[in-house]
């Protein structure tokens, strides 16, 4: 005699949803903590560009110029609306090193976030220097020269 289990199918139906569904829940959890993590260290990353480039403005016209020219606080032009940032220069010697610190924050799921860059910058003395090389360089001449030499040998 043959026993027939009316329901199993059902059962089994029932318990594969239920396995199919935990599965699902976990990899959407995983899938949007990691999308969350990769925007903040995005942000990072845009903070510190922002950061690198108001150091660099700073070197390139010295720290005496640039707090004449420029805002010590301000945020900055879009696309990089949201960030905001403030420049400190420490420093009374003539000759020795600026200490300069920059800080930018910006605000990201309700909470504020930073990037701190700290260095020393040497005040700019006397004349600007003409930075354009004594004759002109030609660039193109010089790697067909370097071509026809290798070609040669």
């Amino acid at each position: 005699m043959v026993k027939q289990r009316k329901g199993f199918a059902l059962l089994d139906v029932i318990i594969g949803s239920a396995m199919l569904a935990v599965g699902l829940a976990v990899v959407i959890s995983i899938s949007s903590r990691s999308l969350t993590r990769q925007t903040n260290a995005e942000q990072q990353i845009i903070a510190a560009w922002l950061a690198d480039e108001l150091i660099s403005m700073a070197l390139v016209v010295g720290p005496d110029e640039y707090e004449k020219a420029f805002p010590k606080s301000d945020s900055f032009d879009p696309p990089f609306s949201q960030f905001s940032y403030d420049i400190s220069f420490d420093g009374d010697s003539e000759y020795l090193p600026v200490h300069t610190v920059v800080k930018v924050f910006w605000d990201s799921a309700g909470a504020e976030h930073s990037i701190n860059l700290e260095t020393e910058i040497a005040r700019l003395h006397g004349e600007k220097a003409d930075r354009l090389p004594a004759e002109a360089v030609d660039r193109e001449a010089r790697y067909w020269e370097k071509v026809e030499s290798r070609d040669a040998n």
